[in-house]
């Protein structure tokens, strides 16, 4: 079982390419990296809910510059015969707290993953929108709209086109 959700926190990471919006790659990346981690940090510690194959958890994280991301939510997976018959479904949410990215972006708001899977296949899609305040000052809301699913990530991050 804890394979199983270790596999599904490595699906959580996401980089970024391509600008159409006044974010910058860097920023938008780091932006995506936070959120990222948080997921990765929820699964962990839902990983060691071995005997009921899932549950409830909250964990805050602090960001890299300072603020936190919390993320709430449940993932459960159900085995009737085997390991490769098993289905996970989730839905977490991500709640950016004045949190201080390695570019020096700041993100409040929260965004919604939902997890589905079968056997080792996983799908996460996040989605919602940020408030993001630039290092020079701008702000602006951020959409973010995100499939990952066999380790490939695909969509926008704040206007910024994601593909990997």
């Amino acid at each position: 079982m804890r394979k199983l959700l270790i596999v599904v926190a490595a699906i959580a990471a996401a980089s970024c390419g391509g600008n159409s919006s006044n974010l910058s790659k860097a920023e938008a990346q780091s932006v995506a990296s936070e959120i990222a981690a948080a997921l990765q940090s929820h699964e962990a510690v839902a990983s060691s809910n071995q005997l009921s194959f899932g549950g409830s958890s909250s964990v805050t994280r602090s960001c890299a510059g300072g603020g936190t991301l919390t993320v709430d939510g449940s993932l459960s997976v159900n085995c009737p015969s085997g390991f490769r018959s098993c289905t996970t479904a989730g839905s977490l949410t991500v709640d950016a707290d004045q949190c201080v990215t390695s570019a020096g972006a700041t993100i409040d708001g929260t965004v919604t993953t939902t997890v589905t899977g079968i056997g080792l296949s996983f799908i996460k899609k996040v989605t919602g929108e940020l408030t993001i305040k630039r290092p020079d000052g701008t702000t602006e809301t951020c959409a973010i709209d995100v499939t990952q699913m066999f380790g490939h990530v695909s969509g926008t991050v704040c206007g910024v086109s994601v593909s990997r």
